[in-house]
């Protein structure tokens, strides 16, 4: 995280360490205050525990402030959408059967499947719990936006897996899935604080608008950063898409560029069922040669644009440029 981000990333680690400390660390039916039961909080306080960029925390609160709110009245809400978050990761774990997460082994890895969906139900639940604490004169609008974010939340991922199998996956259908599994997470992030905030209905309209988009274009950094970050910033092996076939933007753009023969020879190699190194090499050559990793690069800066663009009414300059700044946070990361 930039330094300009780095009050708003200690006040959520400290909501969060105190909140998991007081929903984990004790049960209703505990003695002596101890874990109960320690296979669920366990594994749970271990993925809590793993850092990670909390991107959508910080957009709640930016969001907030941003309409003249106090950030410590989005703290909770922030925390409830990071709780959120790190349940579709460990739900995602299982299902493309990862091993590492933040250069920690994954929870089914690490203990067993059934630990791991069980931590991610509590998630689910501790995100309620929190976001219901939340300071706000419209507790029913943040829960339907946040309600709305699990669902669409819940489709992306199911899109995602289909699209592993299917061979007729288009760049709409792909724009369409992110926009549910990635964009629309990012939305509710700032949704959820542009409500507590106090903004009017222009207000919200127009950082959803930059959230979408900022979302869009995160997660095709994200596809580009599978083939090109190092593994030790990036938490996980690089390949990890080629490997489980996933019709990320890179591949499809491929399919658009390449015709006859070396398109069926390309589309026979990426959903092959071979797992090795060789594979992974040979799929970054073929990007490398027809220069989709550019056009990914310039599919980031022109989503980030149109984000950016949509800030414009925001009526203070601070909060403009403190959101641009996040963008560019977004766009220039490694990891």
């Amino acid at each position: 995280m930039q330094n300009s981000f780095n009050k708003y990333r200690e006040l959520i680690e400290k909501r969060l360490g105190e909140f998991l400390s007081g929903e984990t660390e004790r049960s209703r039916y505990s003695k002596c205050g101890a874990k109960y039961p320690y296979s669920l909080y366990d594994p749970l306080n271990y993925i809590m525990s793993g850092g990670g960029k909390r991107v959508r925390p910080i957009l709640v609160l930016l969001s907030c402030e941003a309409f003249g709110g106090d950030v410590n009245n989005a703290a909770d809400a922030a925390i409830a959408v990071e709780i959120l978050h790190n349940f579709t990761l460990v739900h995602d774990d299982i299902m493309d059967n990862a091993n590492t997460r933040r250069g920690k082994e994954t929870i089914h890895k690490k203990w067993d499947t059934n630990a791991a969906i069980l931590v991610g139900d509590e998630l689910i639940g501790l995100s309620y719990r929190s976001l219901l604490r939340s300071k706000t004169g419209n507790v029913a609008g943040i829960v339907r936006a946040f309600t709305d974010g699990v669902i669409e939340v819940c489709e992306g991922q199911a899109l995602d897996k289909e699209f592993e199998t299917s061979t007729d996956v288009t760049l709409d259908d792909y724009i369409t899935m992110i926009r549910k599994k990635t964009a629309e997470l990012l939305k509710t992030s700032a949704v959820m604080g542009a409500i507590i905030g106090n903004a009017d209905e222009a207000g919200i309209a127009s950082i959803s608008k930059y959230s979408e988009n900022i979302g869009l274009a995160f997660q095709i950094q994200d596809d580009l950063l599978d083939v090109i970050a190092d593994e030790g910033e990036f938490g996980k092996k690089i390949g990890g898409d080629i490997l489980e076939r996933k019709k990320t933007f890179l591949y499809l753009k491929s399919l658009e560029l390449l015709s006859g023969s070396e398109r069926d020879d390309f589309m026979y190699l990426y959903n092959s069922e071979v797992y090795d190194l060789k594979k992974i090499n040979d799929v970054i050559s073929v990007y490398s040669s027809i220069c989709v990793i550019d056009s990914a690069r310039k599919e980031i800066e022109r989503y980030t644009e149109i984000a950016n663009s949509s800030l414009n009414c925001l009526k203070t300059t601070n909060a403009k440029m403190k959101l641009e700044k996040f963008s560019a946070m977004l766009l220039n990361r490694n990891y």
